[in-house]
């Protein structure tokens, strides 16, 4: 069975086979890797070195150009962003941290002007619309406000009231009487008494006044109204006779 050892004798021959002062193989202590520390120590002198040399570099590129911070392409950053030979996890996180931090910083600043600005935007045009929603308010006031001129009277030339006769002109056979007619005084004979005591004891109401009026009305527009066919007809009888 495989998890057996196998027997002393098989195992002699194995190491006579093998040999003896053999060089170490992989998995030897003496090729266990240094400790990250330990390398950052014993390599600090080339650590240092690289680290002037890229410096001076930085500087040389960046005097012709004012002192401004150059951009960097994408193969620069992604060799700046490498982990170096015995660089912990820690110190690369914090170096990308670092390299990032203007790049964020720029971004940040960048939403936050947008945001204001469209904000202002908003509110300018929040505003523009009050003012023009006034100006029509403002408008449709004014209008309703002035009052329409009044339409010209077609019938101002004419006359309102009837043309009153005068009592005192000479009664004719063919006159024609415009409304029928008033007493002013009694008639021969009448008491004055008599119209004293009638008077109180018909005394009248002021809405029995007014229909007392509007029917005296009536009468005078009915009279007039059969005059008026009277007229036309005799008019129609002379046409009819010549």
């Amino acid at each position: 069975m495989p998890h057996k050892r196998a027997k002393s004798s098989v195992r002699r021959h194995i190491r006579n086979e093998k040999g003896t002062d053999l060089a170490p193989v992989k998995s030897s202590l003496q090729n266990e890797p240094i400790p990250k520390s330990a390398a950052r120590i014993l390599n600090a002198h080339s650590i240092r070195e690289e680290w002037k040399q890229r410096k001076r570099k930085n500087e040389e590129e960046q005097s012709g150009r004012d002192g401004k911070r150059r951009k960097t392409g994408p193969a620069d950053k992604k060799a700046t962003l490498t982990i170096q030979p015995g660089e912990s996890i820690q110190h690369f996180n914090k170096r990308v941290e670092d390299d990032l931090r203007p790049l964020i910083k720029t971004a940040v600043e960048t939403s936050r002007a947008t945001h204001r600005r469209t904000e202002t935007q908003e509110k300018e045009a929040k505003a523009e619309a009050k003012k023009a929603k006034l100006k029509t308010k403002s408008v449709e006031k004014s209008r309703k406000s002035r009052s329409p001129s009044p339409e010209p009277d077609k019938h101002a030339n004419r006359p309102k009231e009837f043309a009153s006769a005068s009592s005192s002109a000479p009664k004719r056979l063919n006159d024609i009487a415009q409304a029928p007619p008033e007493f002013k005084r009694l008639p021969r004979g009448a008491s004055s008494s008599a119209g004293v005591l009638g008077k109180k004891d018909g005394v009248l109401s002021m809405s029995q006044q007014l229909m007392m009026e509007k029917e005296r009305e009536k009468a005078i527009a009915r009279y007039r109204e059969l005059k008026a066919s009277r007229r036309q007809a005799s008019a129609g009888d002379k046409l009819g006779g010549t």
